[in-house]
This record gives structure tokens, C-alpha cells and sequence, in this order.
């Protein structure tokens, strides 16, 4: 393949990018496949996927900030500060790739219920940060049309001198109408495993069903243990008991459940649009 010219090369790779997403449809993990897919193509470290809805609030489908330490940061964005996002409020139906550096946010309006949860920073590249968001980071995001809404798939690494390259961005574009089929095609695939996941989220507890909707939000153990004034070992046990009931495994099938149930039951309700 060395021989090949660059512009075949490059078309080649991408190419076995998207085939790894298409072969994870149906998948528990296809939003993690989905995410590294995006991660290899533009060579970056961290991402995060987020369905916006047009008229609920955002879900969450992955991330891999653990590592970072920003679970506090996903969880503040996903349930408030998305709604600041100058980045979001321009983006628009169709295909878009945006850096975060070109939307510095200087006169930015926050309103009294937001500001606690956003930290000015003029060394960020927004001019500002989610509180325990990790700091110093460059990001690009790929917007499209899927899932009856809007996916934001945001890529972060460690900030440079030199931003990603216009290349980085192109390739990155022309990830997102196959990868927009693709979450479509999933989230359809979802309405088949609808009806077992309905029961057995049925037979939840109510303190289980409250801890599962902390989880879904992007909540760790800590956060729901001082948020329901419990220990984080009763976190950890009712975890234990939520997981085996919705027959999962982890964070990531959880969060693929609970979007399978939401897809469907959006795909079955009657339309309102026209």
C-alpha cells in the first residue's frame, strides 16, 4: 500500500475506519467502535458522543473522559452547559466539522442558573471551561443529522501550538454521512430488543431506577453517593443489582440500552412534523 499516492492511501484507511462501525450495527459497543473510528481518523485522544433532542434533554452515548478525570465535566455539559456551547448553537441539519478555536466565546451570556457551573478561562479555547472539565484541551467536533436529532461527536487532546490541520478536518467531514446511516440503521436494529429491555427495566427498585437515571447522566459512584447521601459501596451494590437485572455488563451497554429503548419508542410514536 506504500506505493499507493496519498490521496489513495488515505481514502483506503478511512475506508476500513467505517467498516469497523458498520460491523459493530447492532452492537452494545457500536458507539464506542463508532467513537474510535473518529479518534483514529483525526488522531486525537478523547471523545464524546451526545445526542441532542429536539425537544428532551441530550443523551449521553459515550465517552472515555475516566481517564482524564472529567466525569464531573461530562456530566455538568450533558445536563447544562451544553446549552452554552456556541459551537451547538450553530451547528445545523447536514454534515459539520468545527474547531473549537475559531468560536471564542468573549462576550459570552450565561444566565444566574449556569454561571456556577462554568469557569471563564481566557487560556481555553472557548474563553471559558465546564467546571471539572479537564484543562488545556484542543477540540474538533463532527455534527450530523441522526437518531431523530442532532450527534455531536467532540475529539480532545492535549492542547498545541499548531491547531489540527485542515486535512484532519476533511477527513473528519467525510466520516459523517456514512456514520450518520450508520447510528440511523443502529438505532432501528434497537427497536428488536425493545420489549425485553422494557420489562426488565420494569422490575428496577425506584432507589434503582433513581440510580440508573444518575448513571445515564454521566454520574460516577462518588457523585451519586454525596447526591443521595449514601456510601459508595450501597452505590456499588445496587450497580451490582441494576446490571444483572437489564442483563449488561457495562457503563457503555447500559448507555446503548437505554438509547435502544429511547430510539424506539421515538420511531414508534406518530409523527407531529408536517
Amino acid at each position: 500500500m506504500s506505493s499507493l499516492p496519498w490521496g489513495i492511501r488515505n481514502m483506503l484507511t478511512q475506508s476500513a475506519m467505517l467498516s469497523r462501525a458498520i460491523r459493530a450495527i447492532g452492537d452494545p459497543e457500536f458507539a464506542s467502535v463508532a467513537a474510535q473510528c473518529a479518534l483514529d481518523c483525526a488522531r486525537f485522544d478523547l471523545a464524546l458522543i451526545i445526542v441532542h433532542h429536539r425537544t428532551s434533554p441530550p443523551s449521553l452515548l459515550f465517552d472515555n473522559f475516566a481517564a482524564a478525570g472529567g466525569r464531573e465535566g461530562i456530566e455538568n455539559y450533558v445536563s447544562v452547559t451544553h446549552s452554552v456551547n456556541p459551537i451547538l448553537k450553530l451547528a445545523t441539519k447536514g454534515v459539520g466539522v468545527f474547531r473549537a478555536r475559531d468560536f471564542a466565546a468573549r462576550a459570552l451570556r450565561i444566565d444566574a442558573s449556569t454561571q456556577p457551573l462554568v469557569v471563564r478561562a481566557p487560556t481555553e479555547e472557548l474563553g471559558f471551561r465546564t467546571r471539572g472539565w479537564p484543562e488545556g484541551l484542543e477540540e474538533i467536533a463532527l455534527y450530523f443529522s441522526a437518531c431523530r436529532g442532532l450527534v455531536e461527536l467532540s475529539l480532545y487532546r492535549e492542547r498545541r501550538h499548531s491547531a489540527a490541520r485542515p486535512e484532519t478536518l476533511k477527513k473528519l467531514r467525510a466520516l459523517g454521512v456514512p456514520l450518520a446511516a450508520a447510528f440511523d440503521r443502529h438505532a432501528r436494529l434497537a427497536q428488536s430488543v425493545n420489549i425485553g429491555a422494557t420489562s426488565a427495566t420494569a422490575r428496577l427498585s425506584p432507589r434503582e431506577a433513581q440510580i440508573t437515571d444518575l448513571l445515564l447522566r454521566g454520574c460516577g459512584s462518588e457523585a451519586i453517593a454525596l447526591r443521595l447521601s449514601i456510601s459508595r459501596h450501597t452505590v456499588k451494590d445496587h450497580r451490582k443489582q441494576i446490571f444483572r437485572k437489564l442483563g449488561v455488563g457495562t457503563l457503555a451497554q447500559l448507555f446503548a440500552l437505554h438509547w435502544q429503548q429511547r430510539e424506539a419508542s421515538v420511531t414508534i410514536a406518530p409523527s407531529r412534523e408536517g
